[in-house]
């Protein structure tokens, strides 16, 4: 579930980011032209106006006065454009401005301060050379919008690359999905052969129930009868697993603890005895009053089994021990470990032991961990990873815990 969200949301968040930056381009692409084009208009105004100075010998009331119906002529433009304007004699002595910034620096009357305005200049006269006429000079800068305008290329590159980024990873959850469905499909077909066999080794062993037991030739030898009977058991319980991996199962109140004896009492009876340190020892160190979790027991079991039986391949030979653990709660989830003292796991694969076809072993197929993830992650909304210990595999898994008075999904 959480990977599909993830599919769809990443493909609506692309979705998304592709229409604003195409859209936010068209808009400031005409909002640019126009405001280029009302510049220019700006721009040939005050041209105008530096031509009528320069015409005559004006005294700088004259001067204001027309500066004054030059600000009148260009309107509407010049407060939208908010271009800012200092008007200064020959000799630098400020006479008029407009559209200084918000934070300009007032005098003590309320006009501009008279220094930062000469300073000001001196930005504005290193943006482009002023107007000059016979007794004035015209000194503007950039109109408020070209701040922003500086903004869109960034804006848009890094808008680009959260699109190439989501895209890759998309299409890396598309492979990934894709891996999955054919797992799903496969572990369901298994399921569905599985099934006929299986009906008809039940009623072969109600066939032989009616009929007397063979006696084992050895005191202490099981009954084969019995024996069959479990291993039937055990391939309805594979054959059960399989049909439930292909959707998202119910979750019910279950003990991690008992699941956890109750395997290492299936292993510890099939383990052999090594050659070297004897047999490997597996220890539950979980307490009674450990919480439960909100999960189904027959895929946590597949998990953890998987986990084990990892585990026993790398102590095989040596020996060693593996230790399932309850490590506490970590916000609504509980913590469990699985770990053993093997050789652990090559640093050159450690990031990609979770995935299809990535193995530790000779002859392995690499689908254990794959699907020991798919259960604990997506069918279980819990978490799963390999942990730096420096010896060994540990396995760090958080599932879900059960809240009283709260029910399954």
């Amino acid at each position: 579930m959480i990977r599909l969200w993830n599919r769809r949301g990443g493909a609506l968040l692309l979705a998304v980011l592709s229409t604003g930056v195409l859209v936010s381009s068209a808009i400031f692409s005409r909002q640019q032209a126009e405001e280029r084009r009302l510049d220019a208009a700006v721009l040939g105004q005050l041209m105008a106006v530096s031509t009528a100075a320069a015409a005559g010998n004006l005294t700088v009331e004259e001067q204001n006065e027309l500066w004054n119906q030059a600000s009148q002529q260009v309107g509407a433009q010049v407060r939208r454009l908010r271009i800012p304007i200092v008007i200064t004699d020959t000799l630098g002595n400020p006479s008029s401005s407009a559209h200084l910034p918000d934070d300009f620096p007032l005098g003590p009357t309320g006009d501009p301060d008279d220094q930062a305005l000469r300073e000001f200049v001196a930005e504005l006269d290193a943006l482009r050379p002023p107007f000059e006429a016979p007794g004035l000079q015209v000194h503007f800068g950039d109109p408020e919008f070209t701040s922003r305008l500086r903004l869109i290329p960034w804006l848009q590159a890094a808008s680009l690359l959260v699109i190439l980024g989501s895209g890759g990873w998309l299409l890396f959850l598309s492979f990934r999905s894709e891996r999955e469905r054919i797992w799903s499909a496969m572990a369901r077909e298994s399921a569905h052969q599985m099934g006929t066999p299986l009906s008809s080794l039940v009623g072969w062993l109600e066939v032989l129930e009616t009929r007397p037991r063979p006696r084992g030739s050895e005191v202490g030898q099981p009954d084969l009868i019995d024996e069959m009977a479990a291993d039937v058991t055990r391939l309805q319980k594979v054959s059960h697993r399989f049909e439930l991996i292909g959707h998202k199962p119910t979750l019910e109140p279950m003990s991690v603890r008992a699941t956890a004896l109750q395997l290492r009492q299936y292993f510890e009876a099939r383990l052999p005895t090594l050659s070297r340190t004897g047999k490997i020892e597996i220890a539950v160190e979980m307490d009674t009053e450990s919480p439960e979790v909100l999960g189904n027991a027959t895929l946590l079991e597949w998990a953890f089994e998987n986990l084990i039986k990892n585990a026993i391949d790398a102590l095989a030979p040596d020996g060693g021990r593996i230790v399932i653990s309850y490590l506490g709660p970590n916000g609504k989830r509980s913590v469990f470990r699985v770990l053993d003292t093997g050789p652990g796991i090559p640093p050159a694969l450690r990031d990609k032991i979770f995935n299809i076809g990535v193995t530790t072993k000779k002859h392995g197929w690499g689908v254990g961990l794959s699907l020991v993830r798919r259960i604990i992650e997506d069918m279980h909304d819990g978490s799963i990873r390999l942990e730096d210990t420096g010896r060994g595999a540990s396995f760090r898994i958080e599932l879900p815990r059960h809240r009283p008075g709260t029910r399954g999904t």
